[in-house]
């Protein structure tokens, strides 16, 4: 399937790395870094990408957090100022096991009156993998303006399609992909799945 032009991708790219102990937008992944890594998977499901509260890779157009050091809240809510569709999907760098088809399979969760779709791994939703709609810009500046930084709490005050962990296992995906890279230790079980999959893929 091309690359749909009627959803914008975010790559949220802010963060400290405190617990990473180095800037993770440029681990090395793959043949690049975990930002380009992020940045190339969006490009495969998306037509325009951009990157949030991060340096960029040169070749996409990068957008501020819209409120200084205040989490993930504010790079969605600058996205959501920013974007020209009613459709933006997001992806937190750190989320490298996420596929371009688990992405493929969020976009078409959007035929929905809910204001966000999310999945929901393990009990716990993932609001860094997910597609949330323009008019919750305004949503997202009250709480910034409130400083409740809450995302969860955010989207337990709107209508929400949650993808549950039986539909997602139906179309292949594991929980295991939502793994989020926080620490050297998650980046070398990141690691070592990715090898496993790449190896059970090639027999």
């Amino acid at each position: 399937m091309p690359p749909r032009s009627d959803i914008t991708g975010f790559v949220l790219a802010g963060g400290k790395s405190r617990r990473m102990g180095t800037d993770k937008a440029q681990i090395p992944w793959d043949a690049g870094t975990l930002l380009t890594h992020a940045v190339d998977r969006m490009e495969q499901v998306v037509k325009e990408v951009f990157v949030v509260g991060g340096p960029g890779t040169g070749s996409q157009e990068t957008i501020p957090d819209s409120q200084h050091d205040s989490g993930p809240l504010a790079g969605i809510d600058a996205a959501l100022a920013r974007t020209n569709t009613e459709w933006n999907l997001f992806l937190a760098l750190d989320l490298p096991l996420i596929s371009s088809a688990l992405l493929e399979l969020l976009g078409k969760g959007t035929a929905t009156q809910a204001g966000v779709v999310v999945p929901r791994v393990v009990g716990a939703l993932q609001p860094l993998c997910a597609v949330y709609r323009r008019t919750l810009r305004p949503v997202c500046r009250e709480r910034l303006q409130a400083g409740d930084l809450s995302i969860l709490r955010l989207l337990a005050g709107v209508e929400t399609r949650i993808m549950e962990e039986d539909e997602l296992r139906s179309h292949g995906f594991t929980p295991e992909m939502f793994l989020n890279v926080n620490t050297p230790q998650d980046l070398a079980r990141a690691r070592q799945i990715a090898v496993h999959t790449a190896s059970a893929a090639e027999k």
